[in-house]
């Protein structure tokens, strides 16, 4: 279970006057980085960081399911360091990561779904006060100043052009004078219900199975703002279709029942069109400015790139979605109550009573390649902007 914490803050008794001023100084210093507080990540592995290797950042429990392959992809895009905070994995993925030569793996006395006491200047901005938000934020403070690093989970693979490097997109990001690049995020599909269950006895995910995506433009670019969502992609596509969609509410902020009603008809047009339901952006590649910081998993309080979109694949419907499931609502450890894993949940039992349910709609699109994305306007081509420099 989540639980709240709020930092300790040291004893002031038998301290002089000009001690405590020196005190209050400080605190007053750390409320422009108040995140600092909950810093305490430290270094099990016998590998160390090494600040000039290009970094990818993750936060995972029990994913054994998707590491190997994973650290496999990314090695091949130019990645030479992986910093991982193993949150008490109990499948072997600590034993796992401790035995990679690359991986620098990091732990916590926090949980991932605990809440930490932050200034209300900064809760006011954030979807919430997650521990996750300032280990994201931790991150890129230690591994992307001055220099890029990116930011991913476990179950999201990034693609790029064959031949391109994450060194590459660095390039062309300082080229333009960026300091962010956004990922749109594909959850990936089989064709059918049954296709799914198919996959709960794998050990691990097979990348070379066939994998749908929606092939339409998800995302459009904007100068000194969030990207603008085009299509709320596959999850909120399947809500919708079988009926189990409802608003994702702030955590801990409930809306009155009209409320909810409202905005659910209101983002449909009035039964019209898919509602909003998740962000299909995130924050993959940084080189991080002193005092930004993550508002949620999704949005940082710096923007990005108008010009660099990175598509990453997520394998949400694979055969660990089960036990995925199971333990998240189980430790009601996810944002606003695990509230994705119930509705995904609930999902699976409606697809079972249409006989097999699909996964599949009239712009479904099976995925080979950087290639696919970009001929169905998912992704822009950096290839040309590459050559261009």
């Amino acid at each position: 279970m989540a639980a709240r914490f709020t930092p300790a803050l040291p004893s002031t008794t038998g301290d002089s006057a000009q001690t405590r001023e020196r005190r209050h100084a400080i605190a007053k210093d750390d409320m422009t980085h108040p995140f600092t507080a909950f810093d305490d990540l430290k270094v099990v592995s016998s590998r160390q960081p090494d600040p000039e290797a290009m970094t990818l950042c993750a936060v995972g429990r029990n994913e054994m399911y998707f590491l190997p392959v994973f650290l496999e992809h990314y090695r091949k895009l130019g990645i030479e360091q992986f910093a991982i905070l193993d949150d008490r994995s109990t499948d072997g993925t600590t034993e796992y990561l401790l035995s990679q030569p690359d991986v620098v793996v990091f732990e916590s006395n926090y949980r991932y779904g605990d809440e930490v006491d932050l200034p209300a200047h900064i809760v006011d901005t954030m979807l919430s006060e997650r521990i996750l938000y300032v280990w994201r934020t931790i991150f890129y403070d230690r591994f992307a100043k001055n220099r890029w690093a990116v930011q991913v989970d476990l179950d999201e693979f990034i693609h790029l052009p064959l031949g391109t490097t994450f060194q590459d997109i660095a390039r062309i990001l300082d080229h333009e004078g960026s300091c962010l690049a956004h990922g749109v995020m594909l959850d990936v599909y089989p064709e059918t219900l049954s296709d799914l269950a198919g996959m709960a006895d794998q050990r691990e995910i097979d990348p070379a199975a066939t994998w749908y995506f929606d092939a339409e433009p998800h995302l459009k670019l904007r100068a000194g703002k969030y990207p603008k969502i085009l299509h709320h992609g596959a999850r909120a596509r399947l809500y919708h279709s079988y009926g189990v969609a409802r608003p994702y509410q702030k955590p801990n902020k409930p809306k009155p029942a009209y409320r909810i009603w409202w905005k659910r008809m209101k983002g449909s047009g009035f039964g019209t069109k898919i509602p909003f339901y998740n962000k299909t952006f995130k924050p993959v590649m940084a080189k991080w400015p002193d005092g930004a910081y993550f508002k949620s998993s999704h949005r940082t309080s710096i923007h990005g790139s108008d010009r660099i979109l990175l598509p990453f694949q997520h394998y949400r419907f694979t055969g660990a979605l089960y036990a995925k499931i199971d333990m998240a609502i189980r430790e009601n450890s996810y944002s606003a109550g695990s509230q994705d894993h119930h509705l995904l949940s609930n999902l699976l039992q409606q697809m079972r009573t249409r006989n097999n349910g699909t996964f599949l709609y009239r712009n479904s699109r099976v995925l080979n390649s950087f290639d696919d994305l970009k001929k169905a306007g998912v992704s822009i081509d950096i290839r040309l902007q590459h050559n261009q420099l």
